[in-house]
């Protein structure tokens, strides 16, 4: 069976691992005053978890790719969007 679109389960999953990285009982591992380079664990672990959760997304973003049949947004052009269209009525 081929898969041609797996986006949509990509980010269910991201969800999840967001959801799961974020619950209180896993929180509550890392709330102790244990310092690393002199910040609470907690708050490495919370910057950690955000960081890695915003570089996932953004791996899911890249692989999205825009429908070639669908229709531009209103005041885009198919060469690039309004600044496109800018760009050509000035160099007409």
């Amino acid at each position: 069976m081929i898969r041609r679109n797996t986006t949509h389960e990509r980010l269910v999953a991201l969800f999840i691992l967001g959801v799961v990285l974020l619950v209180p009982p896993v929180l509550a591992v890392f709330n102790r005053e244990d310092r690393v380079l002199g910040v609470p664990l907690l708050y490495l672990y919370l910057f950690a978890a955000w960081a890695l959760l915003i570089a996932l997304a953004a791996l899911v973003a890249v692989r999205i790719v825009p429908d070639a049949d669908a229709a531009p947004p209103d005041g885009a052009t198919a060469s690039g969007g309004p600044e496109a269209g800018a760009e050509a009525a000035r160099d007409a």
